[in-house]
């Protein structure tokens, strides 16, 4: 996953470097602007990164963004399958396929 894998470079970059716009992020040649964007709205969607509250003057009205200690998620749990036990369970729906009993039927031809 392309935006994982940019997110963390963006997580080992801000350590040295934060506070960070996405523009200065992008002026580092590290990844394109479309791509810091994707990975720091990842990141923040992550609880990775946060917004700062007072912007400085000097950004230009762009939001600025930190580290908040908190780790990126392994990308095994973010490829986790689908569950739907909960929902069967919610629904009354047996989690196994109910055994029905198959009558043996015969069929008897008679020759011409």
């Amino acid at each position: 996953m392309k935006v994982h894998e940019n997110a963390q470079l963006l997580v080992e970059w801000l350590r040295i470097h934060e506070p960070a716009t996405v523009r200065q992020l992008a002026a580092t040649g590290l990844m394109t602007s479309r791509a810091a964007s994707d990975a720091v709205h990842y990141a923040v969607r992550h609880g990775v990164l946060e917004p700062l509250k007072r912007q400085s003057a000097g950004s230009g009205g762009r939001p600025q963004y930190r580290l908040t200690g908190n780790a990126l998620p392994s990308l095994k749990a973010a490829r986790s399958v689908p569950d739907f036990d909960g929902l069967l369970t919610a629904w009354g729906i047996s989690h196994h396929a109910a055994s029905i009993p198959a009558c043996n039927s015969r069929r008897i031809q008679f020759g011409e």
